[in-house]
């Protein structure tokens, strides 16, 4: 009031909720990644990017960028990506204890619930229905995958930066069918192309 103008909003922090300060409880998180560890079929691309649309469309618990920290760090790290992307996301939102339950509840029905499946189809081996079961599903998940990558790269084809993304995408499925190259030295040179190829983008 009175002509004081307003200053910039400061960025939010590592722990905060951006777009929904508080709103990000030990229920919530946990309610989140239940759903998107066992409710959604497809592998982790699917996970990512249904968490994705809740965390930063959605809710606005984290920025772009900080999603994009995450899931960059869980690609280097050893083990499972989706359970240390879970870990991650779940980490800057609640510390440890959000890591933790985001952990459990995104991958210990799941893995119950496989083995279930697992015992179910072997004792049905040699049965056609069953045959025809698996490849439709196979298919429906390959196809979910082919979804959900172009979700993650969709964002980052702005008018400045489509050329480089193209290149790198085309790069990698070609280092990788071609030549064989290892997925962890795909990604260090992706890095460095993106840190030396300015393409004109304000940052």
């Amino acid at each position: 009031m009175g002509g004081l103008a307003a200053g910039p909003p400061s960025p939010p922090t590592l722990g905060s909720a951006p777009g929904n300060p508080g709103r990000s409880s030990l229920t919530a998180i946990a309610g989140l990644f239940l759903r998107a560890g066992n409710l959604t079929f497809g592998g982790g691309h699917v996970i990512t990017a249904t968490l994705q649309r809740e965390l930063v469309h959605r809710r606005g618990w984290l920025t772009l960028d900080q999603y994009g920290l995450a899931q960059s760090l869980a690609k280097i790290t050893p083990g499972t990506g989706i359970l240390a992307f879970c870990a991650a996301t779940a980490w800057m939102l609640r510390r440890w204890t959000g890591a933790l339950v985001a952990v459990v509840v995104a991958s210990a029905p799941a893995a119950a619930f496989v083995v279930l499946l697992t015992w179910a189809f072997t004792s049905l081996t040699g049965s056609r229905p069953a045959q025809l079961v698996l490849a439709a599903v196979l298919a429906a998940a390959v196809g979910m995958m082919w979804a959900a990558a172009w979700l993650l790269v969709r964002p980052q084809l702005t008018a400045a930066t489509w050329l480089r993304t193209g290149v790198m995408v085309a790069g990698a499925f070609v280092a990788l069918w071609r030549w064989s190259i290892s997925p962890l030295a795909i990604l260090v040179v992706a890095a460095l192309i993106g840190i030396f190829w300015n393409s004109g983008e304000t940052p």
